[in-house]
């Protein structure tokens, strides 16, 4: 039976912040990650900051120890592995054994990963990069539990290891670039991040999250943002994720007189990239008739996503339904209205 972790309280990140079921979901498995010693791998789109979520995740259970990060991607494949091993050597290249007929030991460099972390965790972002050589050795120390150390006889591997892959996992698993028996030993848990781009009513909790953040970096008053303002941010598809969505906050902040204290729909409409989240649309429309049809685009997705039931649809907006009856008269939003905009995108 294996001991209990001693939780502090999990600091949830902004991307995982709302009410939408997929969100709610992330933070459960969350939660419950933090109270495991077991490997987890978190899988999320580009422009998520994985590195964050496993730090805290670390940080709940196992406060003041070591979080080392290893980076697979871009980097030199012996870089990698000696970041991880310590060393150069082959799998087996210095290997002893425990006791008669018992398998090989991984042999631990003094600068290994899995030494410095000692108690805490080794995060080891972009498993989909790794080398080959490096993933059958990591799969093994999984699977054994137990190294040597250099000079030493072998000893249990105490350190946690947390992950990261992009959605495609399991494609490269079947196609043999990611070996199965790494994905199985670290998918234990798996958290699955859900991309923004399918989590409307999640922005009115996590942009003032966000905005909270960047004004606290800038030295500026955290502003407030008006309902048409998040109807616009949740309206894109950001594709980039955080990673977009931030840059458009802090530009909006950015902009944004000091003494101004509320962020309308034309503050966010002036920071948008035409050749990023709106590269779609060309930007011929005046302001008035871009507002507009932000407002249409999301109106319409919202009640379709609700399949047209106006309480719901109108509770998700933050608007009375009386309200939504009308708007959708006043910007001739049919039912067949959200299947036509996506055929036109």
């Amino acid at each position: 039976m294996s001991t209990p972790v001693l939780l502090k309280t999990l600091s949830m990140p902004a991307s995982l912040a709302g009410p939408s079921p997929e969100a709610v979901r992330a933070r459960l498995t969350c939660e419950a990650a933090a109270g495991e010693r077991t490997p987890l791998l978190i899988v999320a789109d580009e422009g998520f900051d994985t590195r964050d979520i496993a730090q805290r995740i670390h940080d709940a259970s196992r406060p003041g120890a070591p979080f080392v990060t290893v980076e697979s991607a871009h980097a030199d494949p012996a870089e990698v592995e000696i970041a991880l091993f310590g060393s150069r050597a082959r799998p087996g290249a210095h290997a002893v054994r425990a006791r008669p007929g018992a398998h090989d030991v991984e042999v631990l460099g003094s600068s290994s990963a899995f030494l410095r972390a000692g108690r805490g965790t080794v995060f080891v972002q972009d498993i989909g990069d790794l080398p080959s050589a490096v993933q059958r050795r990591l799969a093994r120390l999984l699977r054994d539990g137990e190294a040597r150390p250099a000079g030493r006889v072998p000893v249990p591997v105490q350190a946690r290891v947390i992950a990261s892959a992009l959605p495609g996992i399991q494609a490269d698993v079947l196609d043999g670039r990611v070996r199965a028996d790494l994905y199985r030993r670290l998918a234990v848990q798996e958290l699955a991040v859900p991309p923004l781009g399918g989590r409307p009513a999640d922005f009115p909790a996590l942009v003032p999250m966000m905005a909270d953040a960047i004004s606290r970096r800038l030295g500026r008053p955290t502003p407030t943002f008006t309902q048409s303002a998040l109807t616009v941010l949740a309206a894109l598809p950001w594709r980039r994720n955080m990673q977009e969505l931030e840059a458009v906050l802090e530009r909006t902040v950015g902009a944004a007189p000091d003494d101004k204290v509320e962020i309308r729909q034309e503050d966010v409409l002036a920071q948008l990239s035409f050749e990023g989240a709106l590269a779609r649309r060309a930007p011929s429309a005046s302001l008035r008739e871009a507002r507009l049809r932000f407002e249409r685009d999301y109106i319409a997705a919202v009640l379709e996503h609700h399949q047209w039931r106006m309480s719901d649809a109108a509770r998700t907006l933050g608007i009375e339904r009386a309200n939504l009856y009308r708007k959708t008269r006043q910007l001739g939003i049919p039912r067949a209205a959200p299947a036509r905009a996506a055929a036109n995108h």
